[in-house]
């Protein structure tokens, strides 16, 4: 059966196999990024470091896996994902394997801090993104969402794995695990079912032709540079406001659980509620995705951002755990939609082929301020021995953050996006 053949064979449009593709791949990728706290003890008593100097090369990761999808979202656009994907794949299995073999922390900084950064960059958002907003325009927010949900559910999923593979099987042999487990399912899915762009097995975008064009007017492009795109305000507000996610989503992340057991909460309680929080996120953002495509982005994406400014205002003032499970449910929709949100964004305002290097640049913005939101709730709370003005740092990010994605004017875009033009020598 040729490709042609297997994409139209059935009554679902390929696009959502490809989503359905990257979903595992993200729910790997993103569930990998976070496996690194279960290994914080066993690998930093095998390599006679501390937390903080172990922490360092988990910060090093962190903002090269932003560092580095600028670069990733051009390969993406010129050679495709396919090719992206599967090396990214590789990459991720032997910098892990690599890992496992550790015995100095000189190695540790080269094969988790730089290569497995790299690996991960490269199957990660970036990449995705960039391929389904080339499938899907109407269903676009809706796509891309599947995203979201899948990165939640690696987080939910993945890190207990790892904590049940380290205590059964030791750290090193771990590592080799997760390698292995990902490359056998990332490599796979990358070669047998992604595709780039519809138009490779014959078809359109959501599976539905385009209307025909007025008499003498050429398609709309559908590309734009970077060096047009840092033209448009909207793309400074995209990356604002994904700063002010980063910044509180690695917050939460690193002081989270420290927060709410500092405040008299048992630490399994307050793990289950970071726990629940995930969980929810994921059939949230699955609905603010079909909500966007029905009803529009800029006020999701701000509507977000508003929740998750509410939720971190509860999280630092709840004191019940019934309440607390409350405000977890309220968080989950607060943290999914920010990427989705931004990403389909990307692609509505520069055009559908210009994702992979737009959106990339503008997700470093998102690890900058994953790299600050982490490092600065450890130093204000050894500055002030508590963390009330980290989160509320937070807190006034993410309105900030919110008030950029409301005021973003979706028809300031390069003309050359904006509409078709005529044709030479058309009337």
């Amino acid at each position: 059966m040729t490709l042609h053949d297997r994409a139209t064979a059935g009554r679902i449009y390929y696009g959502w196999w490809v989503a359905g593709a990257f979903a595992l791949i993200i729910f790997l990728s993103t569930g990998i990024r976070f496996t690194v706290g279960p290994f914080l003890k066993p690998v930093a008593a095998e390599l006679g470091v501390d937390r903080g100097t172990f922490s360092l090369v988990v910060s090093l990761s962190l903002f090269l896996y932003g560092a580095f999808m600028p670069m990733v979202g051009r390969l993406v656009d010129r050679f495709g994902s396919r090719v992206v994907c599967s090396a990214g794949g590789v990459l991720v299995a032997v910098s892990l394997a690599l890992t496992g073999t550790m015995t100095a922390y000189w190695e540790f900084v080269l094969y988790y801090g730089v290569l497995v950064a790299l690996g991960l960059a490269a199957t990660g958002h970036v990449v995705a993104s960039a391929t389904l907003s080339r499938w899907f325009i109407r269903r676009r927010g809706t796509a891309v969402s599947v995203l979201s949900a899948a990165s939640m559910a690696g987080l939910s999923f993945l890190v207990p794995i790892a904590m049940w593979c380290i205590l059964t099987f030791g750290w090193r042999a771990s590592y080799v695990i997760l390698g292995v487990g990902s490359l056998l399912i990332t490599l796979p899915l990358s070669l047998w079912i992604l595709r780039d762009d519809p138009s490779d097995v014959g078809l359109h975008p959501d599976g539905v032709a385009p209307e025909p064009l007025a008499e003498g007017m050429a398609p709309a492009l559908e590309r734009t540079t970077v060096a047009a795109a840092l033209q448009v305000p909207a793309f400074w507000q995209l990356a604002g406001g994904l700063f002010n996610c980063g910044f509180s989503m690695s917050l939460l992340s690193a002081h989270g659980v420290p927060m709410l057991t500092d405040h008299g909460f048992h630490a399994m309680t307050a793990s289950s509620a970071m726990g629940f929080l995930g969980l929810t996120s994921i059939g949230g953002g699955m609905a603010l995705g079909v909500i966007s495509d029905r009803w529009g982005r800029k006020l999701v994406l701000a509507s977000v951002y508003l929740l998750r400014a509410g939720a971190f205002s509860l999280l630092f003032l709840v004191q019940d755990p019934v309440m607390l499970m409350i405000v977890a449910a309220i968080g989950g929709l607060g943290l999914s939609g920010s990427l989705a949100m931004s990403s389909a964004m990307t692609a509505d305002i520069f055009g559908r082929f210009s994702v992979g290097s737009i959106f990339g640049l503008i997700f470093l913005s998102h690890q900058v301020g994953a790299a600050l939101g982490s490092w600065l709730g450890g130093f204000l709370f050894d500055l002030t021995g508590g963390y009330g003005m980290a989160f509320g740092s937070a807190c006034a990010l993410l309105l900030v953050g919110a008030g950029l994605a409301a005021t973003i004017q979706e028809s300031r875009r390069p003309v050359a996006t904006l509409q078709a033009q005529p044709v030479a020598g058309g009337q």
